[in-house]
């Protein structure tokens, strides 16, 4: 169920591929997943799927057929290669037309779409690495691995070697039956920086997590409907996370949650391990906006054992309560407009 793209037959005898891509189930039988900054190279331009795609081989002889792209579905908020918060969006959707052997569902099978919220699953990733030199070939690589989440993105990651430039799109499936030629698509190659680190390291490999942007854009692509018009530029709502390097947050001592700037959005209330405290006011879309000092570094507030948040005084503004290590307990009313005076 796995290809490569190419913008022409003449291609498939050159030095490089193209992006990579899988089948998956659709009314139409003629449905592709691949990444997102994949599909926006190809806009506007001729591409063919070829899946089991052979190097050298004819295109009258590839042994599952060449099928020609129609219509590509892209979520409207992507930005291509984006290391921001809306890499979290880098999926697509491809339509391709039936060949002389039938649609490409019922020539290869198909894998199934499975929305995940979870980031943590056992899966064999699959993709074609792009250039001769790393993949003389031009065959497929594959790996069976455990995910983790990709600090503050809702992106899986993985670590296996060989997965070079070309692999995006290639598939992340779940409960893979060979005999079957079945499994569950919980992911495709892409996100941060396109899928991979910083260092563009080849053992270091990311994925987004289908989850419901992504239920919306296969149900779009499913239905053939255009992708619905969405705010762009945004953060994705899948992706709530503070904002900030991972090393600031090791600094972090305690935390709170609660409506504390009165917009009907939850805030951030953070207080850090030298006694400075901050609120981060939530926007209502996944992110924050910017950050706001309540205090500077102080001793007083390095004693802090516990904070929580709520209306304790019934004034419909959210205070803090805070316990102290010598078991002293103090309420803090409406922070929001007061800060944190007594």
């Amino acid at each position: 169920m796995v290809g490569a793209f190419f913008s022409s037959e003449s291609e498939l005898s050159g030095k490089v591929t193209s992006c990579t891509g899988s089948v998956v189930h659709s009314n139409g039988r003629g449905l592709i997943l691949t990444a997102g900054h994949c599909a926006t190279y190809m806009v506007g331009r001729h591409r063919i799927f070829v899946r089991q795609y052979r190097h050298g081989t004819p295109a009258s002889q590839q042994p599952r057929g060449i099928f020609p792209l129609t219509e590509l579905d892209i979520d409207p908020r992507y930005v291509r290669n984006t290391k921001a918060p809306v890499s979290d969006l880098d999926f697509a959707f491809a339509r391709v037309a039936p060949a002389r052997k039938g649609n490409i569902e019922d020539v290869t099978g198909t894998l199934t779409f499975a929305p995940s919220t979870s980031l943590k699953h056992s899966v064999r990733v699959v993709g074609y690495p792009s250039d001769d030199s790393v993949n003389k070939n031009h065959q497929a690589v594959f790996c069976d691995v455990a995910t983790s989440r990709l600090p503050h993105f809702r992106q899986m990651q993985m670590t296996c070697a060989g997965f070079y430039g070309g692999v995006s799109g290639g598939p992340w499936i779940e409960g893979y039956d060979a005999a079957k030629r079945t499994g569950k698509l919980v992911g495709s190659t892409g996100g941060y920086y396109g899928g991979g680190n910083d260092d563009n390291d080849h053992w270091v490999t990311y994925s987004p997590l289908d989850g419901k942007d992504a239920v919306a854009l296969y149900d779009d692509a499913n239905a053939h409907r255009k992708p619905a018009a969405r705010p762009p530029n945004v953060p994705a709502p899948d992706s709530a996370v503070p904002p900030g390097a991972a090393d600031t947050w090791q600094h972090a001592k305690l935390m709170a949650s609660g409506d504390f700037s009165g917009t009907g959005h939850s805030d951030l209330i953070v207080v850090w391990t030298d006694g400075e405290v901050t609120l981060y006011p939530g926007n209502g879309n996944g992110g924050y906006g910017n950050e706001r000092r309540l205090l500077g570094s102080n001793n007083t507030w390095t004693h802090a054992t516990t904070v929580t948040g709520g209306d304790f005084t019934g004034a419909r503004q959210f205070d803090l309560m805070a316990g102290w290590s010598d078991d002293e307990v103090t309420l803090y009313g409406d922070v929001g407009p007061r800060g944190l005076a007594n």
